[in-house]
This record gives C-alpha cells, sequence and structure tokens, in this order.
C-alpha cells in the first residue's frame, strides 16, 4: 500500500446497516478506487464511501462507488476491490480533495 494512503488518506466503506466495513485503500482517482477487504463485495453493487485528509482538511467527502471486480487475492485471502466512483453530492469538496490527493501524491517525500 502506498505511503500516502497509510500516512495521510483516511478511508471508509460503510455497509447498509450503517456499519464501517473493514478496507484497505490502495489506490484514488476522480474515476475511481482500488481497495482491499476480508470481505466480497457483489460486482455492480453500490459502496458508500467517506474519504479524507485530516491534517490537511477538516471535512470527510463522502461518495457512491460501484464494484466494477472483486477477485480474491489468494485462495482464502482477501479480495481486491475495484470500483468506479458514480456519484458525490459534494462536487466542490470532492474536487478540493481530489487536488489535495495529487499534490500528496507528488510531493509525499517532501512532507514526511
Amino acid at each position: 500500500m502506498p505511503e500516502i494512503y497509510r500516512k495521510y488518506i483516511t478511508f471508509n466503506v460503510r455497509k447498509a446497516s450503517g456499519d464501517l466495513l473493514d478496507v484497505e485503500l490502495f489506490n484514488f482517482s476522480p474515476r475511481g478506487i482500488s481497495i482491499k477487504s476480508r470481505y466480497k463485495l457483489t460486482v455492480h453493487s453500490a459502496i458508500e464511501c467517506l474519504i479524507g485528509a485530516p491534517k490537511f482538511l477538516t471535512k470527510e467527502i463522502p461518495f457512491t462507488g460501484k464494484i466494477k471486480y472483486c477477485l480474491q487475492d489468494e485462495p482464502g485471502g482477501d479480495y481486491l476491490i475495484g470500483a468506479e466512483i458514480v456519484r458525490t453530492d459534494d462536487k466542490i469538496w470532492f474536487e478540493i480533495f481530489s487536488k489535495v490527493h495529487d499534490f500528496l501524491k507528488q510531493r509525499i517525500g517532501d512532507i514526511q
């Protein structure tokens, strides 16, 4: 997992019940995400996500993703999941987060 996601980015996926699902974020772009989870997620299902950069922004940004693939890494192992970002209700904050994310990726060595 890239250091940016361990150190600077928070990411949560909320189940339909409202509980948070244990996932790790591997990649983010304004169009999609890749994550790893112990749980299998159904292709074409929707997930509600919250992403933030608490050291740089005071707000978590909600968005909805649509699962495009869910592959088991190895027998009995975690699942590698890709999701397309299909909706964000707060487009301005989502765009701000995207710019902060890109800045962090470019400057990660300088700000550690």
